[in-house]
């Protein structure tokens, strides 16, 4: 997704993610982390340091820190994604927002957690880029801290976005898609438009082509392992799994 398009995107993020309960999230990532996290808290006090990977406008990175009492970092490609994440937190929060590729960043200390929701790691669609992530935490993910994600399944990807064409339509906004789906190479490709309306009656025209690739949890388990990742659990939420992998040196 090129930047600019994403920059428009920002306005309407989280209209677009309306169907997704994030307290439900952060709450089940909570659970996540007492149950398997075991490094001894990088944050102030003692605390346990979450950064999340493509945080977005930070629903979730807020709840973590508001509602559950972590030290959190989120980062993202999007100034101004950042600049809606802050208006979020409120000028009492301590959450520190990066503007960094999610894929080449760099922190000035550990962390515990990782996260990365909303299929983030399904769009970092060059394998090369996902093992950068992964070997990033050899010098930024604490021994005993966990990388929590989701990803979509097969069934999200061969028969829900498949060949098919989606339109949805808001207040403010209109999105189009048509999408494609190989899977020999396991890519999905969706040609976007955005028909938006910044004063309520004139619209505006955006267009960009979005990819993702389906990776299984067979892949990821390896890919983890060649980083001393070791898968700890899953939990399966509709068309999309969470998976919890600790560092383990």
């Amino acid at each position: 997704m090129n930047e600019e398009f994403y920059d428009i995107i920002a306005r309407y993020y989280d209209t677009m993610q309306d169907g997704i309960d994030h307290g439900m999230w952060a709450q089940m990532i909570d659970g996540f982390i007492k149950e398997y996290c075991t490094s001894k808290g990088e944050g102030e006090d003692g605390r346990k340091i979450v950064t999340d990977l493509g945080c977005g406008s930070g629903t979730i990175t807020i709840k973590l820190e508001q509602v559950h009492g972590y030290d959190c970092i989120g980062i993202d490609h999007s100034v101004l994604m950042l600049d809606e994440a802050r208006n979020l937190a409120g000028e009492d929060s301590k959450i520190l927002w990066l503007n960094q590729d999610i894929t080449t960043f760099e922190l000035y200390g550990k962390t515990d957690v990782f996260i990365s929701t909303t299929e983030t790691i399904n769009h970092i669609a060059e394998e090369a880029a996902l093992r950068n992530i992964f070997k990033s935490f050899e010098v930024y993910l604490a021994e005993g801290g966990l990388f929590i994600f989701d990803v979509g399944t097969r069934e999200h990807f061969e028969e829900t976005l498949g060949n098919n064409v989606f339109f949805e339509d808001y207040d403010d906004f209109t999105l189009l898609w048509d999408n494609s789906y190989d899977e020999e190479t396991k890519l999905s490709t969706s040609d976007m438009t955005l028909f938006y309306s910044e004063d309520g009656e004139n619209y505006q025209r955006a267009d960009a082509t979005v990819y993702e690739r389906y990776y299984s949890e067979e892949y990821l388990e390896t890919l983890g392992k060649e980083y001393q990742m070791k898968l700890v659990a899953r939990r399966e939420e509709g068309e999309r799994v969470f998976l919890v992998f600790r560092r383990e040196v």
